[in-house]
């Protein structure tokens, strides 16, 4: 048998509008030349969802700024080496996961590596690893770093003007909808953000109906039907006059209900 075939890119033009965007395709461009060509890893967080609504643009949707860049590993052999080039590019460590680097003005480039871990507890496990410390784990992420991901080739214009470019990996829309709803469920209290995450995530699944997704099947299983479950719980609260949790003032509330009553399997 052949080697199999790498997943296909895609180019992608991105251009900051503020600080925060210049932040996090600057921490972007690191990790894409802190890996080795056969590390496999995946931006997650707010990072992911910029770039697919990039990737994937529709008007309905209204894109977050967030300062770091939260990349995801599957190895823990490929944490110590990718660690040591982040250093090796005046990153300075902050524990095991939190790499910063000062570029001038008063917010400095941050990347925070996570871990995928092999069980289906909930929620941020901290794992000991040699030569590196503590760092953060998500049973979830094992199961969106199986999945192909989306390569992007990208040229990002800085504030002043300057291009930069580099390949980067993100999960594909229906793994990214089921990574910000297990952080939604875990971070209930302060999930503001996370909501306006699923928003737009729901606004492209919605503009973008030919992408692959399997949420609306009859029979979920594992990490889908765990997601499944935290999306219903969020569609049948979210339209509360009291919600119990941060809304984000401009979020239609019944808008997202709706998406996700729509494309999304009801599960017990």
């Amino acid at each position: 048998m052949g080697a199999e075939a790498p997943p296909p890119t895609r180019d992608l033009r991105v251009v900051a509008m503020n600080n925060a965007d210049e932040l996090g395709y600057l921490g972007q461009q690191a990790v894409a030349e802190a890996v080795s060509p056969d590390d496999d890893y995946r931006i997650v967080g707010g990072h992911m969802v910029r770039l697919l609504l990039k990737a994937y643009p529709t008007s309905a949707a209204t894109p977050r700024s967030t300062l770091d860049a939260d990349a995801a590993v599957g190895d823990v052999e490929v944490i110590g080496p990718l660690s040591v080039r982040l250093v090796a590019q005046d990153f300075v460590k902050d524990g095991g996961n939190i790499f910063r680097k000062q570029v001038g003005g008063e917010k400095p480039i941050e990347i925070n590596l996570l871990l995928s871990r092999l069980d289906h507890s909930q929620g941020v496990r901290q794992r000991t690893v040699e030569g590196v410390g503590q760092v953060d784990t998500l049973p979830e992420l094992s199961w969106a770093m199986a999945s192909e991901p989306l390569v992007l080739d990208v040229t990002a214009v800085l504030l002043d003007g300057r291009t930069i470019t580099y390949r980067t990996r993100i999960p594909d829309i229906e793994a990214a909808v089921v990574l910000k709803a297990h952080a939604w469920k875990a971070r209930r209290m302060q999930s503001d953000k996370d909501l306006a995450d699923l928003r737009t995530l729901f606004e492209i699944r919605h503009a973008y109906r030919e992408l692959p997704w399997r949420l609306d099947e009859p029979d979920l299983r594992g990490f889908r039907k765990d997601g499944a479950r935290a999306l219903h719980e969020l569609a049948s609260t979210v339209t509360r006059k009291s919600a119990m949790y941060r809304v984000p003032a401009h979020l239609d509330r019944k808008h997202l209900a709706a998406l996700i009553n729509r494309y999304v399997t009801s599960v017990k």
